[in-house]
């Protein structure tokens, strides 16, 4: 696969890690250098098999995402489960993959294609005395440089996080707004930081990260934050709009309806932004609903899974 020239200028190069003796130092290192918080994952792929969902699912669990439970649910196709990676990159300031074990026989096509849509650096930690014949094809079609010594991986895997050209910008929060109603703090005790990693820990998928999120945030029931709309989300995701009356079943929100305005607490935006990028990436109109085929029943699994209350 060979990106157009325009294309690969403004990427950062993909950095390949020849670790010629397997020595497991390299992998260390890596694995040391993977910073969630900071923009650089780890991605450790899962040996025996060379199915791209597994990769993806080995992705979301480097994003700190755990794949089993009911929080994971719905991420088994391999479209949905790439939108999912490519929606928590991006909410999360993602900006540095590291790769290991990529000598296996492991989607290389995908992880380009990620490196190309998100503009992530990608470094691939290659665990052979050689670089393969497809591996070398593949790589003079893109701006790349081979590194192979231990002092050189640890260098790259921690070069500073520059965002490259072109990639999606987080917009910032207006400060000094006032919301009515709104509230600063949902009316409970449990601060949202303790919120965000309960729901980290239990839950990959975006939608229900965010649907679980606002349902804490904002007090509101499954049937109300069905009527949602992408344009209902701020930019940066400190407020989020819901309509006092919807028409009830699966039809669109009543034209005559008049909408409340949350605030999110910053700790959690980040989930309510993953899931505008996921809806986007499939349905780019204003309209669109933010949460598809919610449930009060899904809702409180959700919820029971990371030990929170939420309306029914």
């Amino acid at each position: 696969m060979a990106l157009p020239a325009a294309q690969r200028r403004i990427l950062p190069p993909v950095t390949v890690v020849l670790d010629r003796r397997d020595d497991a130092r390299f992998t260390a290192a890596a694995l040391a250098a993977s910073r969630p918080r900071a923009g650089r994952i780890t991605v450790h792929p899962t040996v025996g098999t060379a199915r791209t969902e597994v990769l993806l699912h080995d992705h979301l669990t480097a994003l700190g995402r755990s794949m089993a439970g009911p929080g994971a649910r719905g991420l088994a196709d391999e479209d949905r489960a790439e939108r999912a990676v490519r929606a928590w990159m991006w909410a999360e300031g993602i900006r540095h993959v590291i790769v290991l074990r990529s000598h296996l026989r492991i989607d290389l096509h995908y992880l380009l294609d990620l490196h190309a849509a998100t503009g992530s650096a990608l470094t691939l930690v290659w665990h052979a005395p050689a670089l393969r014949r497809d591996m070398e094809r593949l790589l003079n079609s893109l701006d790349h440089r081979v590194v192979d010594t231990l002092a050189a991986a640890r260098e790259a895997f921690h070069e500073p996080l520059v965002r490259t050209p072109g990639a999606p910008v987080r917009q910032p929060c207006a400060r000094g707004r006032v919301l009515i109603p709104g509230w600063d703090l949902p009316a409970t005790l449990l601060p949202p930081a303790v919120v965000r990693e309960r729901i980290r820990r239990h839950i990959a998928h975006p939608l229900h990260a965010a649907a679980l999120t606002a349902a804490w945030a904002t007090g509101a029931s499954s049937h109300r934050l069905r009527g949602a709309r992408l344009q209902d989300l701020t930019p940066c995701g400190d407020e989020l709009a819901l309509p006092m009356t919807v028409s009830p079943g699966p039809g669109p929100v009543s034209r005559h309806g008049t909408r409340e305005a949350f605030r999110i607490p910053a700790r959690l935006r980040s989930n309510l932004l993953a899931a505008a990028h996921y809806r986007r990436l499939a349905d780019t109109r204003p309209s669109a609903r933010l949460f598809t085929a919610l449930h009060a029943d899904r809702l409180s699994a959700l919820a029971a899974a990371c030990g929170l209350r939420v309306p029914a």
